[in-house]
């Protein structure tokens, strides 16, 4: 079994110790960054577990095999200051350079509309990205 938090702990690490991607922004875990300026001043990609699902099969030689699939999903959170396109552009590359690190689990991804959100003051893309994993 594969559990979320290992897996957004390794994403935050990879965005946070990678030089061009740290130079895009911050990776926080969702929910547990206090004291964020409102509005907010920097680009924040933000990662929370929408979903964790597992399966167990049985082949004909009575082999049990473990099947998982975990949705993650990545807020960017950028000031206003900045263009949503440029916002919407920042996603695509955080998504794309961890669906690349991520190869061999990574089945799929997919990107939302630029909104605004009235909490941080600041334009919000969310995105999803599907991992599935065999034990």
């Amino acid at each position: 079994m594969q559990y979320s938090g290992n897996i957004i702990t390794r994403i935050i690490q990879f965005v946070n110790e990678d030089d061009s991607l740290s130079s895009l922004g911050k990776a926080i875990r969702a929910y547990d960054t206090q004291g964020l300026p409102v509005p907010i001043n920097e680009t924040y990609f933000s990662f929370s577990c929408k979903k964790n699902s597992g399966t167990y099969e049985t082949d004909e030689s009575d082999v049990i095999t473990a099947k998982s699939s975990m949705t993650i999903k990545m807020s960017c959170f950028s000031p206003l200051k900045k263009s949503a396109y440029s916002a919407h552009s920042l996603t695509e590359k955080i998504i794309g350079a961890l669906c690349s690190e991520f190869s061999g689990s990574v089945s799929g991804y997919e990107i939302g509309e630029t909104e605004y959100d009235d909490d941080v003051k600041s334009y919000k893309i969310t995105g999803l990205i599907h991992f599935s994993f065999s034990a």
